[in-house]
């Protein structure tokens, strides 16, 4: 799911907040600072979304029958592959 750049501001914003709120939490570094790099990183993480469904479509079309994007074996396939790839993810973050 693609969140639009401002979408990724807001929430980095309330994340933020939410632990400036915190007592137990304390920065170390200037808040705005902090939303920056959560802004970063959110960013990152949709692009690397928007790659990995781009392979898994190319997966997809390189099958032996034509499957149009949308049909239930296409949904089917790409759920499968979806979460193949986000097994191996886990497997290397852990």
């Amino acid at each position: 799911m693609r969140l639009s750049h401002e979408r990724c501001v807001h929430l980095s914003h309330l994340f933020v907040n939410d632990l400036e709120d915190d007592d137990t939490v304390e920065f170390l570094r200037d808040t705005n600072d902090i939303r920056l790099k959560v802004l970063q990183i959110l960013e990152g993480e949709m692009v690397r979304e928007e790659e990995m469904e781009e392979s898994i479509r190319r997966r997809i079309a390189t099958q032996r029958r034509d499957l149009p994007e949308g049909s239930a074996e296409w949904d089917l396939l790409f759920r499968k592959y979806y979460d193949d790839e986000m097994k191996k993810i886990k497997r290397v973050r852990q």
